[in-house]
Order: C-alpha cells, then structure tokens, then sequence
C-alpha cells in the first residue's frame, strides 16, 4: 500500500524519465533525505507488483519507469492514508503486536503494521531485540513463522505493562492517563487485540488507536451514565453487519472486567468506528472518502495559519480525524450525536482551540449536510490538541547524536549515562565504535552531531571530541551546541517561510475594483499571479471546480475568500495575491457574503507559506486591520501587511 506522498513521489520520477538525487528529491517534497530513503525502499519492495523498474547510481541517484499500464490501473488498490511512524513508534507498535499475538508474527506482517520495508523492518527488529534483552526476555526466531517473546511470566507482565503505559502517554495523554490506571488500560488493549485476532478481522494500526480512543470515550461515559438512544431502524440495519458481531464481542469482554452495563446504542456506535475505520483507512473508489480527505487537510492547513503552529507534520492528526470523522459524521446524518463527558473541561482548557476550529470546520459541515454539535466539537478538539502536545514534545528533542569510543562498548556507555542525566536535549541515537559508523548510518538516521572519546575524523557532522567523565570544557562544548540549537529553534518557529510581505507584493495588490460574477473576480485574481510565472492558466479553472463541487469552504471569514488549490499547476515556491471589490461578489455563502476581499494563495510546497498565512490570520482577526482591507485604502493595507510581516 502506497501513501499519498509515496504516490506523489513515484508519478514525479515517472514523468522525469531521468535519474534525479537524493538531494534534489529532498528538497522537491520538502522532506527530509532520510525520508526519501524510506519512501524508495518502500516503492522498492512493491516493484514486481507495480511493475515498475528501479535503478539506482551512486553519483546519479534514482531512476524510475515502467513498461505497462499496470500502474494507471492498479495503483488505487494499493494506496492508503498511510501513517509515516518514527523509528521509536515502530519499534513501540512492534513490541506490542509481539506481547499481544498468541502465534509467531512473521517479519512481513510486521512491515505491514508499521508500513515499512522489510530490509527496514530487520533494522527495526535489532532494535526490538535490545530493548527486549534489557527487560531479561528474550526475542526468539521460529523458522518459518516468525518472531516471539519469551521468558519469565513476571517479567512478561511488567513489561508489556510498560509498553502500554508508553503507547497511552503518546496517543492518549488528554484521557488515558487522567480517567483510567495503568491496569485498566492495559485490559482495554488487550480486550481490543485480542477479539480482532480471534474474529480474523483487520485494521491497520492507525485504526486500532482510532478504536481504543473511542472506548476509552464509551466506558467513561457509560461510568458517568450518559446514554443515548439509537433509532431502531439503525440499530436494526448495523445489527447486520459483521462489525456489529465484533463490538458486541468488544462490548461483552469489557463489561466483565469493568463491572458496567454498556446501553444497548453502544455496540451500534462501536460498529460505526469499525465500519469508518475500516474504509478510512483502506482507500477503494469511495468518492465519499476522498472528499472527506481532502476536507481535513484543507482544514488542517487553516488550523496551522490560525494557530501559528505546522500541524501539517503531525500525521496522526489527519489519520485521526479522518478515521474519527466517518463515524461522526454518520452519527450526525442520523442525529444520533452523543455526549461528551469531557465536554466541559475541554471548553474551559481549551477555548482559543475550540474557537479556531469553529471557524474552519464549515467546509466539512456543507459538504456533508451536518452541523458538529458543542460534544462533538469537543472530540475533535481532543485530537487537535493531542497533535499540538505531541509537536512540542518532537520540538524538545532536537539534536540527535551518536556515540564512538574504540570499541563501542564500555566508555561510550559511561558516556551515555552521563549525558541522559546532564542533557535531556540530547537524543542519544546509539553507541558505535569508529568502525562501524559510515556516512550511510548517519544520513539514515538524520544525526546532527558525533560525540567521541576518541580521535575521529572521517564524517560529514560535526564532531565533538569529549572524555567519557563530561569535565567543564566537555560541558561547555555541549552547552554551546545546545545554546545554538535553541537559537535556531526560537527563528525558525518564529518565522516558517518567507513573510507576508515577501509573497504579497504590491504589484498584486489591487483594490476598488467593480462588480463582477464569482469565476471572473477568480480569473482576475489569479491572473496576478499567472502574469508573475508562479502558476498557469489552469489554475483558476481548479478552484473554480473545488468551489463548484465543494461548496464556497474558500470563503473563510465575513467578506473575506482564500481561494486556493493544489500545487500541481504551481510553477514557482509561493505567492499571494489581494483584490478588493467596493460592491462585493456573491460566493453563494449563507452567512459570510458578499465578498469584498479574495486573497489568491499558491504553494508549490505545503508548508512553505505557513508563516505567511499566519500573518494574514493575525490582519484577518485584528479588527483595527480588517477594516483597513475591507475599506480599500490601498496604501493603508500595504502599510498593516508591511507591520505583521515583522512579527
């Protein structure tokens, strides 16, 4: 199964017909080249079945074709909102599928899991083996079957027990932690894992955390005895489905170990995550689902202009709300939205959030003819805030590093402890010895910086020569590159991409311009960004048809439009353009017309115009600045876009 970006990836190096590098691939997805690695090895192991013929050169880089129309055909079928897990995710997901599988896994099933390769899963599974090892277990080969955990059963216990701590601080930190023990969510893993083995039915990992979220929302508010009645005819048609066999089983195991009764609606708002999970996160031709896709992506690319943070790095977040959204919007269409009983502590904790996701979840409202409810608000908010809590973690733990000492042993490991307790920003990747480490390992694991007790010379990072014992000079070395590092923190957070200024030029500032129809009013807009080479003619006909199909979602403010549409007619990074109409034109909003201001938006790049979207959201709030743009005072505009571009 391809990821959309794996997708976009192999059709740029099918259109180029030439090799292209590492580097240059990089750069063109705004990914890292450890990135692009993965994604190649991945697009590597699916060769034979894509039919596609990959060549590799040293000095040259990568070279994709195929001969047949196989791809054009077949590529839907192995596509899917696919999750890019880091490498301690994968290794976390490993541990837990081996602790929770009655039989042998084998190495594939496991690269499935986790969407790898299977030469990066053998890395995957070394890394396993030491973090097994290190809890006095051990991780056998069954030749033939795969892999399993033994050892003593104490043991056993205690560190599945750890695992499952770890997996609900990462995924859960706003529930988990807060309403249940250590122990109930262990058994509510487990209840999960267990029932879709023995019932044979699979969902890909996003999908299980997807549902054990969900149960974590039903068994507290069954405690707190919020109910909620399903109409019978519903009840009666989801009754039907396989799924609903699953939940009850789900439900029937957790009403024994938590001593509640589930109302009768549950196992019918279980079957409805199952049935969204399911088709979320396994694309077919469900037009419906691409619609919902691209919906929650325009709508986390607006959340991350409004809050001034990249929520579009988190890949949970959109996996997530698209596997939460289908069920919730199914319960909406049917008015059978429930309870929240977290509602009111997310309201309080979480005000400037939830405002922020009012004004952009509209699009998603018309599409689908629903209107999410404050309790469904409320759990969309959970996932957002979850996504901003694991952002600042990833932020906290910047510099990665490894270890050298003669033998890869002893010293570097003296060396290690040290720096655990003394340098929390420090990410120790591994301990090597000289010998083992190649420009390869560094590039594959992003290292920023090779920490040494002996003379090293040969890399392409920086190399910090320390004794094993950290005296002061060791300490200022260290303090100096983390000093720096913060530095680069605070101006990059400060300032993603160029500034508003720089992307809106006074050239395509154009305001008092007359009445004229919707499609024109986007033709002229565009066309000051088509004059400056930064997109084709197309692109106005884009938007025009998302506008048409979607509805007027672009019209994100009173009178104000942010049209846009994707980069495949974007020639150059980004550019922006602003047209005022002292009539107005009519966009078909029920609320937000007429419209006097449309700003035209073009990124070759997804993340390149953050901050500049980010400034615009600050002139589009402030209402001191949103009535100089919607008076059209030219010079006057130019002078507020000029102040915000500072910030």
């Amino acid at each position: 199964m391809l990821s959309k970006r794996q997708q976009q990836i192999l059709t740029f190096l099918l259109e180029k017909e030439s090799f292209i590098t590492i580097h240059k691939l990089a750069l063109q997805f705004n990914i890292s080249e450890r990135t692009i690695q993965y994604d190649l090895e991945y697009l590597e192991s699916m060769a034979e079945q894509l039919s596609l013929k990959i060549t590799r050169n040293k000095n040259e880089g990568v070279r994709i074709v195929t001969h047949s129309n196989f791809l054009n055909k077949e590529t839907q079928r192995f596509s899917n909102i696919s999750m890019h897990y880091s490498k301690e995710e994968r290794v976390l997901y490993i541990i837990l599928k081996l602790f929770e599988s009655v039989e042998p896994t084998s190495s594939q099933s496991l690269a499935t899991l986790v969407s790898v390769s299977r030469r990066t899963i053998v890395e995957d599974l070394k890394r396993v083996q030491t973090w097994v090892e290190s809890q006095s277990l051990q991780l056998e080969y069954i030749k033939n079957k795969g892999f399993v955990i033994k050892g003593d059963e104490a043991r056993y216990r205690k560190a599945y027990a750890d695992r499952v701590n770890v997996y609900f601080q990462t995924h859960t930190p706003n529930i988990g932690q807060q309403l249940f023990s250590n122990k109930e969510l262990e058994s509510i893993r487990r209840t999960v894992t267990e029932t879709l083995f023995k019932t044979q039915y699979q969902l890909v990992q996003s999908a299980i955390d997807g549902l054990i979220y969900h149960i974590l929302i039903a068994i507290h508010r069954t405690k707190e005895d919020f109910t909620f009645d399903i109409p019978l005819a519903e009840y009666e048609k989801l009754a039907q489905t396989s799924q609903f066999i699953v939940a009850k089983q789900i439900q029937t195991q957790l009403e024994k170990i938590f001593n509640i009764s589930f109302p009768k609606s549950e196992a019918a708002f279980i079957t409805l995550h199952l049935l969204g999970a399911k088709t979320s996160d396994i694309s077919g031709n469900n037009s419906e689902l691409d619609e919902l896709e691209i919906m929650v992506e325009q709508l986390i690319e607006r959340m991350s202009g409004d809050l001034g943070i990249d929520l579009m790095v988190d890949n949970k977040l959109l996996t997530g709300l698209i596997v939460h959204l289908r069920p919730a919007i199914h319960r909406l269409q049917f008015e059978m939205s429930h309870p929240n009983p977290l509602k009111n502590e997310v309201q309080k904790e979480y005000v400037q959030l939830i405002d922020s996701i009012k004004r952009h979840i509209w699009g998603i409202e018309e599409q689908f003819h629903v209107s999410f409810t404050e309790d469904e608000l409320s759990y969309i908010t959970l996932h957002f805030a979850s996504a901003m809590e694991r952002i600042s973690k990833q932020d906290s733990k910047t510099i990665k590093v490894i270890l050298l000492c003669g033998s890869g042993i002893g010293t570097s490991q003296l060396l290690k402890s040290r720096l655990d307790h003394i340098y929390p920003e420090l990410e120790v990747v591994d301990a090597y010895s000289i010998y083992e480490v190649t420009d390869t390992l560094i590039k594959h694991e992003g290292i920023d910086y090779i920490i040494s007790t002996v003379p090293f010379e040969q890399a392409t990072v920086p190399i910090v020569k320390v004794s094993p014992f950290l005296n002061k000079n060791d300490r200022r070395q260290l303090n100096e590159i983390i000093n720096n590092a913060r530095e680069k923190y605070v101006d990059e957070t400060k300032r993603i991409g160029p500034n508003l200024k720089d992307v809106l030029l006074d050239s395509r500032i154009l305001t008092q311009q007359k009445w004229v129809s919707r499609d024109i009013a986007i033709r002229q807009s565009v066309k000051l960004l088509e004059d400056d080479g930064i997109v084709d003619c197309v692109y106005a006909d884009d938007i025009m048809k998302q506008l048409d199909t979607f509805g007027p979602y672009m019209v994100i403010s009173p009178h104000i439009a942010l049209i846009h549409a994707n980069h495949d007619h974007v020639t150059k990074s980004v550019g922006f353009s602003f047209i005022h109409y002292k009539e107005g034109i009519t966009f078909d909003h029920n609320t937000y017309d007429p419209v006097y201001i449309i700003v035209t938006l073009a990124t070759k790049q997804p993340q390149v115009h953050l901050n500049a979207l980010r400034q615009l959201s600050e002139l589009i709030m402030d209402d001191e600045a949103r009535n100089v743009m919607l008076s059209g005072d030219k010079e006057q505009i130019i002078k507020c876009i000029n102040e915000v571009s500072k910030s």
